[in-house]
């Protein structure tokens, strides 16, 4: 139980604070701002890897997290700003900066394969091997690797996100539902817009680390999209976003640990399963 208490409580944060952001992501159409954002991250890694930072030491492992943070959060507000000049077309803000940051991390990653080929010392294949576990750690993390460090940063962090979202919930209902009109009331939409998705960028970047790409990106989605087909009332909605972040978690970790399945992937496909079942009740409560 040792070993799978830092797992189990890990994906539960995850899913908690996942659960509560993704009704804001779902109102304001972001659905594909996880995957942009998360594979956007690849231009941070690169960055790290071309300074030198590797995760061997403390310091590195640091120096790489925060790269990585504040590039993902620089995507996020590059999203941002071609949204607006594209007039609110963010599907093509996010392809936009996903390909120029992959192809950015691509270019940054062969620089450093290519420093540790003419290494003199007799290390690259050790850096080799280092620089492609760096890139699966931080991009593909797997959920069953984590232990009570990272489960203390997936605490701290999802705290962290839940309460500030908590202390700008009424500028963010706001802006989910009449975004052109806060201006007029003195508030600043570009600035919350700003806001939000860099919250969002460290949800992700954090969430990924963690449970996976996969996984981080479904949590901002399925668990919103599930409770807006249940009701239309927002109180309630981000009750049972919450609600069926959490079960999907607990069915998913039960299916990983008895089935020997993925367990990101199994969280999943838990969410997308209840994520249909709100959709068939909706469907019939429609027709009858």
């Amino acid at each position: 139980m040792n070993n799978l208490a830092p797992i189990i409580i890990s994906a539960l944060m995850i899913s908690l604070m996942g659960g509560a952001l993704s009704i804001f992501v779902v109102l304001k159409r972001l659905a594909f701002i996880g995957q942009g954002i998360s594979h956007a991250a690849f231009g941070g890694v690169g960055i790290a890897l071309f300074l030198g930072l590797h995760g061997a030491t403390t310091a590195g492992a640091i120096g790489q997290l925060t790269i990585v943070v504040a590039f993902s959060i620089l995507a996020a507000l590059w999203i941002a700003a071609l949204s607006r000049s594209h007039k609110g077309r963010t599907d093509t803000a996010i392809g936009v900066v996903l390909s120029a940051s992959m192809a950015l991390g691509f270019i940054l990653f062969t620089v450093a394969e290519s420093r540790h080929a003419h290494d003199d010392h007799g290390h690259a294949a050790h850096g080799h091997e280092d620089e492609h576990h760096i890139i699966e750690e931080i991009l593909f993390g797997n959920i069953l690797n984590t232990d009570w460090n990272k489960a203390t940063i997936a605490i701290i962090a999802s705290l962290a996100i839940l309460t500030f979202t908590w202390f700008i919930r009424r500028k963010l209902i706001f802006w989910a539902f009449d975004q052109p009109v806060m201006d007029a009331y003195g508030l600043n939409s570009k600035r919350l817009t700003n806001t939000f998705l860099a919250t969002l960028a460290i949800a992700i970047v954090m969430s990924m680390q963690i449970a996976g790409v996969v996984l981080a990106a479904a949590i901002l989605v399925l668990p919103g999209a599930a409770a807006l087909n249940l009701t239309a009332k927002l109180k309630p909605a981000f009750t049972y976003a919450i609600l069926i972040a959490l079960a999907g978690a607990g069915f998913g970790l039960l299916l990983g640990f008895k089935a020997h399945y993925p367990v990101g992937p199994a969280i999943v496909l838990a969410q997308s399963i209840i994520y249909l079942a709100t959709l068939i009740i909706k469907t019939i409560a429609i027709r009858s």
